[in-house]
This record gives structure tokens, C-alpha cells and sequence, in this order.
């Protein structure tokens, strides 16, 4: 009974492994019956060495003191018993060792000179028996796991056509040709099939009882089966789903289109989560480690394919709704400009209203900020929305100046503000807010074609540049006609998308998969509770990180968000470089963040609109940032240019937020130096890169070192999207 309460399993089939571990450990109990004291010593001292956990050794150690009692007071059967019975238990439960089998080796060492002295001392009438079982169980074992091994063999050439047919209808789905994909999954399925019928057959049963070949025989059924399972499913998407079909054409998506790919796409998504569950309960530490390895590796594969079929499932679910298959609905798409930064990115300039309904889009409104502006002062609008948003960002009025609705770097509170004040200025219902800058606009026209204007035509490749800077050059001293080139820039690219005739879903990923990696497109949808599994899948959700709910520390974190304060343009030029130092010793974190801004502007006869300050005074091309550094940790100092300065301290997102205003003069630096600390739960190790998605990416240099151990994590790092840095620590 303690034996079995290690938890071991050589088998993976529980009845049989309580008689497995049961029947060890009574054999173990029976023999320290029987056995030498000068044996219980031995097994002891090797199973405490042996253990890994303080449970185990506590065990180990009062089985010693027993044995330590029987070499003071006498040998007696009772003591024997309860040493063996004891060790039962810690033996039982040795983990997975430093090698494939090397516990079984440990076990095998702490119980043999028990077992040995014990069967020696045994009564000549039970060891003849006990010898001829031991035999038979040993030559039937070995009969099993030759049949088994044939069985592999035998299976290995289906496994490996399997693998290479279902790598070929991948390849030929990506590529477009469903058919093809279909008559390879199809083979793939065959080949698993027959791979599965060899490894799965009634032959193999007894193998499946034998200790440590019985995990190794459920292992590969359950990846044989899965395969089988998998590729079946593949073939049928294959031949079900063909994405070319699903095409905005003049402005139309067909609703019923997708609506028709929900089952197969629904049970695409079942069949991953399920091999997934599966094939991760078939690893066990009795795995040999080549066999290990490829499960791992299928798992591997498994999670990487995993968020498409998610998001797949998840856009033919909530699209319809998008796109108004329940009636219109609208969606307001806010432009911004990085050029002068706004938490969020940068500041909105341009604005359309978007209806869908029933899967046709139409334009219903565009304009500037100062359309908005204008309404909001003339109404009277007072701000509102999340409590955060007006105790950090109410002050600087947003419900007068529409343009710095972007404040926050959270989009779905930057989304609910804006769409409550564009609707109590417009008297227009706001279904779902879309925001784009510069590069998701490059990517717009790259989807459908350059746009003409009066003056210029723009392209995916001169649209950033132009709205960067291009567009202050070109009409300087004429505002009017600037305001005119961006509103038919906006028109023509929208009239593209709701007119013309867009490409498939897989050319559309592969051009927005990098504006949406970096943040540059993010999506809020209104209704209901506000969250959507497509946005979230998707990554366009724009949220930006909170601490755990139970306020544990586990997850670190170094964030740099900076607002334009000197109303220009003047982020185009700006670089920033972060400078991450932290010490962990036994969960005590202390470290120092560095950011350093440099303002790399040298051409001081621009225009006004980009290098001035708009009458406040500073010098022409002098870049004002007001800079905030959240961290997961607690603030201890601030320092600029190794100064040490007054800090506005707040706590947003549930983090410590520290913001300086920063005078940057062009050609110029400045260093600002924040020291954290605190207590930071390291097992593993996280740290979270939040990035603003500005015009140039930021550089992160990197070092965390706990209990005297530098991690294992990149040194430096060029920072276009958020990241995830995981290191283990032992």
C-alpha cells in the first residue's frame, strides 16, 4: 500500500500498475523481514541519496533511525518489514532522473542488497518457486517485447510515408491547391492507418503489461492513432475549405460562405486540442529518449499549428456578426501618425466611418480631427470612460482635442473613449473601432493598388514617407491643400477596399501579418461583453499587460511609452535604447533600467509643422517626450544624465509608472536611469517587452542573473513587437 502511493507507473494502465508497485513493494517489506540489518542500512543511505524531495528524505531518514534501533536492540522480522515497506514508498517515486531508465537503476540499487539478502535467507521450499515465476514472467516479458519491437519495425515504413504525405498536402495547401492537399492527407491517413492496425493489434497486448514497455507500446499507439485522427480531419478541410472563395469583391464578402465553413473548421480545432491532450498524456518519464523526443517535437507541432486553427474557428464564428449578417452595423478606423507619438502609437489624425451590413461595406463618413474637435466644444462633451483613463489622461482634454484620444497605450479603452465621444459628437452609433498608422495604410495599398490624388499618386512603398514627413514638405505654407491630399489618400484607399476585388485570406495574412505583429493594427468590438476570441486570437487586441489577479509577482516586466509633447513631428527622428540590469537572489530582485533617447535630427530648414514647437517656446527641432517607464517591479531612484530627479510616480495597469519630461536638442542625447526592486517569482524566470509601435524600433540590451547564475537570454534584441523572454531556472 505505501508502495503505491509513490505514484509510480510502469505501465501507464493503473489496475496493473497498483499490482506492478503493490507487488514490488510487498516483496521488498517481505524480504527486510528476512534480511541482514547491515542491508537495511545500505538500501537507506542509497534511497536518501537517491531521492529528490524533502518527502522522500524525511521517509528515508526515519527508515534509517528503524534500522539504526534493530542494530542496537536486536533484529526482529517487524522492523525489517517496516524498513522495506518505508523505502517501498520513497522508491516508488524517484522522478525522472537525469536519464531515460536511470530511476529504475537507482531503485534497482537501494532494494538489491534487501532482495538479495532476503531471497538467500529465504526457506529452500519458497525460493524454487519464487525463482521458477521469476523465470517464467521474465522469458513471457521478453516473448512480448520482441513482438512489439517486430510490430514497430514493421510499422515504422507506414509512419514514415505517413509523415512525408501529410508534409506534401501542407506544402500544397499552402500553396493553393486543394485538391492536391486532399489525396495527400488522404495517403498520410492511409499510411497511419496502417501503421496504427500493426502497433494496435491483439499481438501487442501482452507487451502493454510488461513494466517500462507498456509506456513505450501506449505511446506510439496513441501518435499512430492521433495521426490517423489528424490527417483524416486535414483531407476533410481540404477538401471543404478553399480559401480563395472567401474574397471581399466590390466591397462584398459572402456571409454564407463562411457561415458553411464552421463545422470542418469547428472540428479542425477539436481534433488539435485532442491529439494535443492526448499525446501529452502518452509522455511519461519511462519514455526511451529517442521516442521522447519526436513526441515532444510532435507537440511542438501541434501548439504551432494550433493558433491558426483557433483563429480560423474563430473568425468564421464572429465574422458574420463583424459584418452585419444580424443588421448594420458600424466601425470607426482612426489613422494615426508615430510622427508624433501618443501611447497608443501616435496622434489620430484622419477618421472613416465604415458600415457593414450583410457583408457589404460602404463608406459612410470621413474626415479630420478638427471635424470632431469642432462638435465636441460646440456640445459641451464631457469626457468619460474607464476610471484609469480619466484619472491619468482626463487632464489633458480629450474630449476637446479628439486627436489625443490616443493617449493610453490600452487600446480597448482607448477604443471605448473614442467611439463614446466620436457618437456624442456625430449623433452616429460606433459598433467597433479599428485603428491604423502609416505602415497598415502602406499595407492597405499594397492589397488595392496605389491611390491617385490631385498631386501625387502614393504607393505601398511612398505612402509612410509621405505621411511621415512627405506631406508637411510638399505643402508647405498650404494647409488646405495638405488636408485635401489626405483626405482623398484616405477615400482612395477605402474606395479600394469597399469597390474593388481583394485578394484571398492567404495573401492578406502574409501582407498584414507584420503591421499586426507590431502592433500597428488593432481592433475593438463594442457589443456585448466586449471581448472577442478572433481579435484575441488574431492578435489585435491591443490590451496592454496587468499584473495577476492575485497580486503575486511572476511575470517581469519593462515597458517605455512616450507622449509628444511639443506638438511636432519630431518622433520620426527620434531612437530610443533600453538598458536592462537585474540581480535575483532568492527571489529579492534589484536592477536598473536605462533608456536613452536620441534625437538624430540634423536638417533644421524643415518645416515648421515638423521641427517647431507650435509657440511654446523651445528651440527649433528640440523633441519634448514626456517619457513613462512601467516595470513589473517596485521604484526605488530616478537619475537624468546621472542627476538625480523627482519622478511622477503613478500606478497604471496595476504597475509602478514613472514619467519625466525629457528635452531632447537634435543631434543630442539623454539618459534616464530608473532602479527597481523587489520580491519577483523566478521559476521560471519571465519577462514581458511591451512595445509602442513607433517609427524606429527600439534596441533592448540584456542582462538578468539569478542566485549568481547569468540566464540563458539574448543579450540584445531589436524591438518591433511585443516579445515574451522565458528562461528556466533550476
Amino acid at each position: 500500500m505505501l508502495a503505491t502511493l509513490g505514484g509510480a507507473a510502469p505501465t501507464g494502465i493503473a489496475p496493473v500498475d497498483v499490482v506492478y508497485v503493490g507487488g514490488a513493494g510487498a516483496s521488498l517489506a517481505l524480504a527486510g523481514g528476512r534480511s541482514r540489518r547491515a542491508t537495511w542500512l545500505m538500501s537507506g543511505v542509497i534511497a536518501l541519496w537517491a531521492t529528490p524531495d524533502t518527502v522522500g528524505r524525511i521517509v528515508s531518514i526515519v527508515a534509517l533511525l528503524l534500522a539504526l534501533a534493530a542494530v542496537r536492540h536486536g533484529r526482529r522480522r517487524a522492523l525489517g518489514a517496516a524498513v522495506g515497506a518505508l523505502l517501498a514508498l520513497v522508491l516508488g517515486d524517484l522522478g525522472s532522473g537525469p536519464f531515460h531508465g536511470s530511476t529504475v537503476i537507482l531503485a534497482a540499487l537501494a532494494a538489491g542488497p534487501m532482495l538479495f539478502s532476503g531471497i538467500r535467507l529465504m526457506p529452500r521450499h519458497w525460493r524454487r518457486p519464487a525463482a521458477t515465476a521469476v523465470s517464467m514472467s521474465a522469458a513471457a516479458a521478453a516473448l512480448a517485447t520482441v513482438v512489439f519491437t517486430l510490430s514497430s519495425a514493421l510499422a515504422f515504413g507506414d509512419v514514415s510515408d505517413g509523415i512525408r504525405s501529410a508534409d506534401d498536402g501542407f506544402d500544397a495547401a499552402g500553396d493553393g491547391e486543394q485538391t492536391v492537399a486532399a489525396a495527400s492527407f488522404d495517403a498520410a491517413r492511409d499510411s497511419f492507418e496502417r501503421a496504427r492496425t500493426k502497433v494496435s493489434g491483439f499481438w501487442t497486448l501482452p507487451a502493454r503489461l510488461v513494466p517500462i514497455i507498456g509506456q513505450q507500446v501506449r505511446a506510439v499507439q496513441v501518435v499512430a492513432g492521433e495521426g490517423v485522427a489528424l490527417t483524416d480531419t486535414a483531407a476533410d478541410a481540404a477538401r471543404s475549405v478553399d480559401p480563395d472563395t472567401i474574397r471581399l469583391v466590390d466591397g462584398r464578402l459572402d456571409l454564407g460562405t463562411i457561415e458553411a465553413l464552421q463545422p470542418v473548421l469547428d472540428r479542425t480545432e477539436r481534433a488539435l486540442d485532442r491529439a494535443h491532450d492526448r499525446v501529452s498524456d502518452a509522455r511519461s518519464p519511462w519514455l526511451a529518449g529517442p521516442l521522447d523526443d519526436r513526441i515532444r517535437q510532435l507537440l511542438d507541432e501541434l501548439a504551432a499549428a494550433e493558433p491558426s486553427a483557433r483563429t480560423a474557428a474563430a473568425a468564421v464564428r464572429e465574422l458574420p456578426e463583424f459584418l452585419g449578417a444580424d443588421g448594420p452595423v458600424h466601425w470607426l478606423v482612426a489613422i494615426t501618425t508615430p510622427a508624433e507619438a501618443r501611447g497608443l502609437g501616435g496622434l489620430l489624425g484622419n477618421w472613416v466611418l465604415v458600415q457593414a451590413d450583410d457583408g457589404q461595406l460602404t463608406i459612410v463618413q470621413s474626415g479630420r480631427n478638427e471635424d470632431i474637435n469642432a462638435r465636441l466644444r460646440e456640445r459641451g462633451v464631457e469626457l468619460e470612460g474607464p476610471a484609469q483613463y480619466l484619472e491619468r489622461w482626463g487632464r489633458f482634454s480629450p474630449n476637446e482635442f479628439f486627436q489625443d484620444v490616443t493617449l493610453s497605450p490600452d487600446l480597448p479603452m482607448v477604443a471605448e473613449v473614442a467611439a463614446d465621444l466620436f457618437e456624442k459628437a456625430t449623433d452616429r452609433t460606433v459598433d467597433g473601432v479599428v485603428v491604423l498608422d502609416p505602415y497598415a495604410v502602406a499595407a492597405l495599398l499594397e492589397l488595392g493598388g496605389p491611390v491617385e490624388t490631385d498631386d501625387i499618386t502614393l504607393t505601398a512603398r511612398t505612402v509612410v514617407p509621405y505621411l511621415l514627413e512627405g506631406q508637411y514638405v510638399d505643402n508647405e505654407g498650404d494647409e488646405a491643400g495638405r488636408i485635401l491630399t489626405l483626405a482623398q489618400l484616405v477615400d482612395g484607399a477605402f474606395a479600394a477596399l469597399t469597390t474593388g476585388e481583394l485578394p484571398g485570406p492567404r495573401a492578406m495574412a502574409d501582407v498584414l501579418g507584420p503591421v499586426v505583429a507590431e502592433d500597428r493594427i488593432g481592433v475593438w468590438w463594442g457589443r456585448g461583453d466586449h471581448t472577442s476570441a478572433l481579435i484575441d486570437a488574431a492578435g489585435l487586441d491591443g490590451r496592454f499587460p496587468a499584473p495577476e489577479a492575485d497580486g503575486t509577482l511572476r511575470t517581469d516586466m519593462v515597458a517605455v511609452v512616450h507622449q509628444n509633447a511639443g506638438q511636432n513631428k519630431l518622433d520620426t527622428y527620434l531612437f530610443r535604447d533600453v538598458d536592462y540590469r537585474l540581480e535575483i537572489d532568492d527571489r529579492s530582485a534589484s536592477g536598473t533600467i536605462t533608456v536613452t533617447l536620441r534625437n538624430e535630427l540634423t536638417d533644421l530648414s524643415l518645416p515648421d509643422a515638423i521641427i517647431a514647437s507650435n509657440d511654446q517656446g523651445y528651440p527649433l527641432g528640440t523633441n519634448v517626450a514626456r517619457v513613462t517607464i512601467h516595470t513589473g517591479l517596485d521604484f526605488r531612484a530616478a537619475r537624468l544624465d546621472g542627476a538625480s530627479v523627482v519622478a511622477d510616480r503613478e500606478i497604471a495597469f496595476g504597475h509602478d509608472a514613472l514619467t519625466l519630461v525629457v528635452e531632447i536638442p537634435p543631434g543630442g542625447s539623454r539618459t534616464i536611469e530608473i532602479d527597481v526592486g523587489g520580491e519577483l517569482d523566478t521559476s521560471p524566470y519571465v519577462l514581458l517587452l511591451p512595445q509602442q509601435p513607433l517609427v524606429n524600433d527600439d534596441s533592448l540590451t540584456l542582462s538578468v542573473t539569478v542566485d549568481g547564475s547569468l540566464l540563458d537570454l539574448p543579450a540584445s534584441l531589436t524591438l518591433g513587437q511585443d516579445m515574451v523572454l522565458r528562461a528556466p531556472t533550476d
